[in-house]
């Protein structure tokens, strides 16, 4: 039967800017690491049009189109390639386990990467294969099912986090393996919660519609990375604290105000949850859930606490929508925690109803 198949990309940075790369020659930086420093199969052979122009240090005519990465967001097709060792060298290498309207998820170890750090950096839907009447050596997306990831998501989405196998992160030699439903459509369900570009969100959706009709996500992390965080948060973490991450006195306040809630006054607290996140996906630092079908949001500012005055009014409208309540209900309570307040800030919180807490 048929499966999807993963496959193995040398890394190409080729056009490369908002989007990955995979669309034109490597720059010259690339063609270097590609040939010296990986040592990729198809680059270091004396065929391939790359190491000539390396040979000649980088002098005469650029090669153009010199390989299936260079061409893979342009013709939107990849083969299985052909052994170049062994008593096999240059026989094709066959496609033997996938076919029409399975989806070819596209793989890449960026610059400096280990095989720990592979990344999924676009996908499509299979709509023809080369030749039809035997065992397959190419496969081409369907025209309509095809995306291909902006970079700095790209980066975000770990292949191993979806694909396990008893031998651990190892690839091996050959530029294709083959996945189940599950793990796919887990990649899709990941793709659509976090994706910023609504046309590829749109894509996304289209194709969890058309594949995997009612599939819910069971995805269990870690898996083959050993990852514990999934992208859904690691996405949601990043966009809130930037890239550098949460700091640890935000931790730390995060903390003291869990451990200290009853003293804060917060009564009938059925279920506590740190990063809460809102379908919108908006993250409270904290989420009090009550009993009576009430709550509390809480943000927590260590510097100025002036911009979590709107974020934790925010948050309780969010809050209300996300329970099915009216926006001014007392229902859900908001509680600002930050430094020292001053005049204007009172004034806010006693205008929205916000309770105010100094940091200790």
């Amino acid at each position: 039967m048929a499966r999807h198949v993963a496959i193995k990309c040398n890394y190409n940075d080729g056009d490369e800017g908002i989007y990955v790369g995979f669309n034109g020659t490597c720059s010259n930086e690339n063609i270097f690491y590609n040939i010296e420093e990986r040592g990729a199969i198809w680059c270091t052979q004396e065929g391939c049009e790359c190491r000539q122009y390396y040979e000649k240090g980088f002098r005469g005519k650029r090669p153009i189109n010199p390989c299936m990465e260079s061409v893979l967001f342009k013709y939107w097709e990849f083969g299985a390639g052909t052994f170049h060792t062994g008593d096999k060298a240059g026989e094709p290498i066959h496609f033997n386990d996938t076919g029409l309207g399975k989806i070819a998820v596209l793989t890449t170890r960026f610059r400096g990467e280990e095989e720990k750090d592979r990344k999924i950096i676009g996908l499509f839907k299979i709509g023809k294969v080369y030749p039809e009447d035997v065992s397959i050596l190419e496969i081409k997306a369907d025209g309509k099912n095809q995306v291909r990831l902006p970079l700095e998501e790209a980066k975000e989405l770990y292949f191993w986090d979806y694909y396990k196998t008893k031998g651990g992160v190892i690839w091996g030699s050959r530029l294709q393996r083959y996945l189940s439903d599950e793990q796919v459509a887990n990649i899709l369900i990941d793709l659509e919660k976090t994706v910023s570009e609504e046309r590829i969100q749109t894509t996304v959706k289209e194709l969890l519609e058309s594949n995997f009709p009612g599939f819910n996500s069971t995805i269990i992390y870690p898996t083959s990375r050993g990852e514990k965080v999934a992208r859904t948060e690691r996405i949601g973490l990043q966009g809130k604290y930037g890239p550098t991450g949460e700091s640890e006195n935000h931790k730390k306040l995060k903390k003291w105000v869990i451990n200290n809630y009853r003293a804060l006054n917060i009564k009938g607290v059925k279920k506590i949850i740190e990063e809460y996140q809102f379908p919108s996906g908006d993250r409270a630092d904290i989420l009090f859930v009550q009993e009576g079908n009430r709550s509390v949001v809480v943000e927590v500012k260590t510097i100025d606490p002036y911009p979590g005055c709107y974020q934790v009014l925010k948050y309780k409208a969010l809050r209300c929508a996300e329970i099915g309540i009216g926006l001014g209900s007392n229902k859900v309570g908001t509680l600002l925690v930050g430094p020292h307040s001053n005049k204007e800030i009172d004034n806010f919180c006693r205008r929205y109803g916000i309770r105010y807490i100094e940091k200790p």
